[in-house]
């Protein structure tokens, strides 16, 4: 079973009626921390939810990170894990994760199993969170606000501090997801 199998069957198995959703985006290799990790695939719309597959042919050595990136911005994970994986990787993630286990069937099927269901974040960091948006998006929300004035040349990260520092953490999580999913041109998983 290979990594492109598994993607395969979480679009069709689980991600189905997202992808029919208008209100819904699904994006495959969703960038985190200013591209340090990506989420394999993510679904936005009332929430975003990341998705991190590991295959049989996959190892758990950049877990560790990629937890630490999925759980600063994400309200829900599911890593959906390859049975073989699956006892090593539920040590390693947070207990608000869900778990999927990944197992094929004698004809080839791939079959996905929830072990453990995936509950709301607990904690997000509200400056990996403004790190999703683009700088015009930023400034944009910023005019929203009043408070644009002095800050276009300012570098990013003035700016990311700025937008932590004027909304709290639930209503920076709407206006990320809001903006992630009005852009134009975006990557849409098909």
């Amino acid at each position: 079973m290979r990594d492109i199998d598994v993607r395969q069957a979480v679009h069709a198995k689980i991600l189905k009626e997202h992808h029919r959703d208008p209100n819904t985006l699904v994006i495959d290799e969703f960038s985190l921390g200013l591209g340090a990790s990506r989420a394999d695939i993510t679904v936005i719309n009332g929430i975003m939810h990341g998705y991190e597959l590991k295959s049989k042919s996959d190892n758990l050595t950049r877990l560790p990170s990629q937890i630490n990136y999925y759980s600063s911005v994400m309200d829900k994970v599911t890593l959906v894990v390859d049975e073989s994986h699956q006892h090593e990787a539920a040590k390693l993630i947070p207990e608000w994760w869900g778990i999927k286990v990944v197992t094929q069937g004698k004809r080839k099927a791939i079959h996905l199993e929830t072990r453990r269901v995936n509950r709301f974040n607990p904690e997000y960091d509200k400056i990996s969170l403004a790190m999703l948006l683009w700088k015009d998006e930023i400034l944009s929300i910023l005019k929203d606000v009043g408070l644009e004035h002095g800050l276009k040349s300012k570098p990013k990260r003035i700016l990311w501090n700025k937008l932590a520092e004027v909304f709290k953490t639930d209503e920076l999580r709407q206006i990320v997801r809001e903006k992630i999913k009005s852009r134009i041109n975006w990557r849409v998983a098909q």
